[in-house]
Order: structure tokens, then sequence, then C-alpha cells
């Protein structure tokens, strides 16, 4: 983890401080990897409208709240803090926001509280505490969107802030109360998965064309906000933080550069072929399990695929430096590959193995 600072409640450090010292509440759990948990694709959601609205935005996961986003990657002065909670069925009332579970050590935090707690760690560079779900909080907005708990009738408000106030001696009604806000998500949770891919797909066309499949690509991204919400490892910067943390404007350009790369330039084994020092029956089992090799990776396209493909790259990259041809890449890095390629096709021969080598490296 990160090191800690002593916090002073009442001075507001600058955010990029903040961040970077106060510890986080808690850690939520993981969902399967070829599988969108809700939290996620409503935070891909809010993540593709912060791209469309041209913002240099940083959006972290799991990160003292389920969603967070800093108003600018570089310099942030704010943040807002999303609590993503779902019911199958029923309405949210301020009563069931505020609610305390009891426990042998006494009153659990209500969602209110946890809400608030943001604040009390982040202090002014708070823009908005927002409570996100799939179900309408009706005594604030009964239509997709999001509205301030402000515009609530003020008798129901009272009830809220009076909880809240008794729950957190800091709160107070004319200071923080505009902070809370509703956001009644449009997503079902039925199908939520299938409406975030096609919300992908809408993007992908809008900024590359409609020859991207967006499957792969909507798996990628939800590997990329998984990969943010595990633990911090040691960090001394805001620039490291928001490698580790966040998804930026700069890591979304960066990813729809390489999608185009990725489907446009498949590589051809011609431009292998011609200097592959090899006797030919080798050069001719190669090149069939080669055409083998594009076949499976159209046919699999889903985060376990991207994740090997990765995982090849990063072990042929590096021995890029120490070797001469093909020939030599290929016995100087089978060792390491056979093993990650036999875990994703089981049964896979030694002219397997060197087809996803060379394929691996042309692409």
């Amino acid at each position: 983890m990160c090191s800690l600072l002593p916090i002073n409640p009442g001075v507001t450090l600058p955010i990029k401080d903040t961040l970077l010292t106060v510890p986080q509440r808690e850690e939520g759990g993981r969902t399967a990897y070829d599988r969108f948990d809700y939290q996620t694709a409503w935070g891909l959601s809010r993540l593709l409208e912060l791209h469309e609205s041209g913002n240099n935005y940083a959006v972290a996961f799991e990160f003292h709240d389920d969603v967070v986003s800093l108003d600018d990657a570089d310099d942030p002065s704010s943040a807002t803090f999303y609590q993503v909670k779902t019911k199958e069925s029923g309405n949210w009332s301020f009563a069931k926001i505020t609610s305390r579970a009891s426990s042998k050590t006494g009153k659990k935090p209500s969602f209110a509280g946890k809400m608030f707690d943001n604040f009390i760690r982040f202090g002014a560079t708070v823009e908005k505490l927002a409570f996100v779900s799939n179900q309408p909080l009706p005594d604030v907005i009964t239509v997709h969107g999001e509205k301030e708990f402000s515009a609530s009738d003020k008798e129901k408000l009272q009830k809220f802030v009076a909880a809240l106030a008794a729950e957190s001696p800091e709160f107070k009604d004319s200071e923080h109360t505009s902070l809370f806000f509703f956001v009644f998500s449009d997503l079902n949770l039925s199908s939520y998965e299938n409406t975030i891919v096609g919300r992908i797909a809408e993007f992908l066309e809008s900024e590359l064309g409609s020859h991207i499949p967006p499957k792969p690509f909507a798996l990628a991204l939800n590997d990329h906000c998984r990969s943010r919400s595990k633990s911090l490892a040691d960090i001394s910067s805001f620039e490291q933080l928001r490698a580790s943390k966040f998804i930026t404007k700069a890591d979304m350009l960066r990813w729809l550069s390489q999608a185009r790369e990725q489907h446009e330039s498949r590589p051809e084994w011609a431009a292998v072929a011609s200097e592959l020092k090899a006797p030919l029956p080798d050069k001719v089992k190669i090149e069939r399990s080669w055409r083998a090799y594009e076949i499976l990776l159209r046919s699999r396209s889903n985060a376990a695929t991207i994740a090997f493909t990765e995982k090849v790259r990063s072990i042929i990259d590096p021995a890029l430096e120490t070797v001469a041809d093909y020939a030599s890449l290929i016995a100087a890095t089978s060792a390491s590959v056979a093993p990650v390629v036999r875990a994703w096709h089981a049964g896979a021969d030694e002219h397997f193995v060197s087809a996803v080598i060379l394929y691996e490296l042309k692409r």
C-alpha cells in the first residue's frame, strides 16, 4: 500500500495529494473474467460519456468508492464519488439510504454515511457524492437521469438531514446536502451486459467505424477496469497512482489506436516465410499452424484470448534485444511460451507454438 500521511480535518489539501495519502475504506469483490459486474458496466458507460464530452477525464474503479471521476487527469481540482448499488425490485427511500445495520461493535455506517465519509476525507475537493442504482428514489427522481437530493420535498429531505447528522456530527445541512445526488441508471439488472456491449459498439463506430468487432474491445475494457480495481502497490507520486488506479482519456485513445491496428493489420505468412530459416517440412507445418491459429483467434474473441496474446507478447518482446533472426527468436522463447499456449489451446505442438510466436511478433 502507499505510505500514509497524517490527515488534518481542518485542512483541504490538493486532491492530487489526498488521493495519494488517504487510506482506502474497503475493497470490493470480483466476478468472472469474461463477465461485467454491474458497477463496472455502469462505470464504463460513464467513461464513454466523459470521452464523448471531450474532457480530459480520469476514472477509477473501487478506489475510495465504487467509481470515482476526476475533473482533469493531469491537474485535477475536484472529484465525484459514485456509490453503485443494485436492487432486484422495489424503490429506494431516504430511510433505506440512511439505515444503519447493527454489528457486535455497534452500528455500521449507512450508505449515506459512507458517501459523506468521502467528504470528511477529501473536503472541498469533492464536487458530488452520487448514489447510483437501477431502481429509483421516487422522493428525488423517477425517470432515468441524475438529480440532487435537495430537489426533494422539504419535509422528507429533513428526515435524511436529521439521520445523517445523527450519524456524522461533521455533517451540516447548509454546507453538505447540496453535494448529494441520485443517479437512476438506465442499465437494467437483467440485461446490462448486452446494453454496455451495444454502447461500446456505438462508441467504436463513432470513433473508428463499424468494421471493428465490439465484443473483444468491450472485454478488454472490462479487464482494464478490473486491473485498476486491484490493491495498490507501493507508489510515491500522483502519476504512479493515476497509472495504477485510473483510466484516462489518453488510455482510451491508445486502446482505440491498438484496436484499429490489430483489426486492420493482420500479419501475412509470406512476410515471415521468406526469412524463416527452417527445414521445409518444419516450415510447412508452421505455416499450417499459422492458418489454424488465425482461425482460432477469430472464433475465440474473449477476454481470456486477449490476456493470452498479451502474455505471449510480454515474453517475446524482451527477447528481441538478444536474437538475430526468427529461428533464434523461436529457440529463445519457446520454452516460456509453450505452457502459455497450451493453457489456452490444449495439445498445441511445437509447430503451433512457433506459429504463435511469429504471428504475435508480426501483429
